[in-house]
């Protein structure tokens, strides 16, 4: 008995490289709409998704932020996520990556806060968590609370979106 498990255990070994996973190699594309607390304003962007691996997925992303008040941002993200199955169309998903982002001050719409027109650029990293559903057959809602830690700007960011995978 012992044999052949041994022999089930090498032969499982011999054709796991045959397996394919379900996303594996698969792309998406997307959009999104969110709220960030330090720009105080709502904004709108695109995403792509790459799945590396079944769990593994790559997620670059642009967004720009609708200036209030004389403040302005527009950001980019540069995301991973480790996809984790709570049912055949439902997952969560820990957030990390990195953010660039440029902040811009009109001095003249402020109301005294930033005395000169400035624009300044930050580069910074994301924490969160998101969640995602699939709601028909290649189209997918998901909705993502980050934390994202910018020198002097750092902020909370929820975003909710969908997208279609091909």
């Amino acid at each position: 008995m012992k044999r052949v498990f041994i022999l089930i255990f090498f032969l499982a070994l011999f054709f796991a490289p045959e397996v394919r996973a379900q996303f594996e190699g698969t792309f998406g594309l997307g959009v999104h709409a969110g709220y960030g607390a330090a720009v105080n304003s709502a904004g709108g962007g695109v995403h792509a998704h790459y799945y590396y691996t079944n769990n593994i997925r790559f997620a670059p992303s642009f967004t720009y932020f609708i200036e209030r008040k004389g403040k302005g941002m527009w950001m980019t993200d540069a995301d991973a996520h480790y996809i984790l199955p709570l049912s055949y169309s439902a997952s969560l998903y820990p957030v990390a990556g990195v953010h660039y982002s440029q902040w811009r001050y009109d001095a003249s719409k402020s109301s005294g806060a930033s005395p000169q027109d400035c624009t300044k650029h930050r580069l910074g990293a994301n924490l969160g968590l998101g969640f995602q559903h699939d709601i028909a057959y290649r189209v997918r809602a998901n909705f993502e609370l980050k934390y994202q830690f910018i020198p002097d700007y750092s902020q909370a960011l929820f975003t909710a979106g969908i997208g279609f995978w091909f």
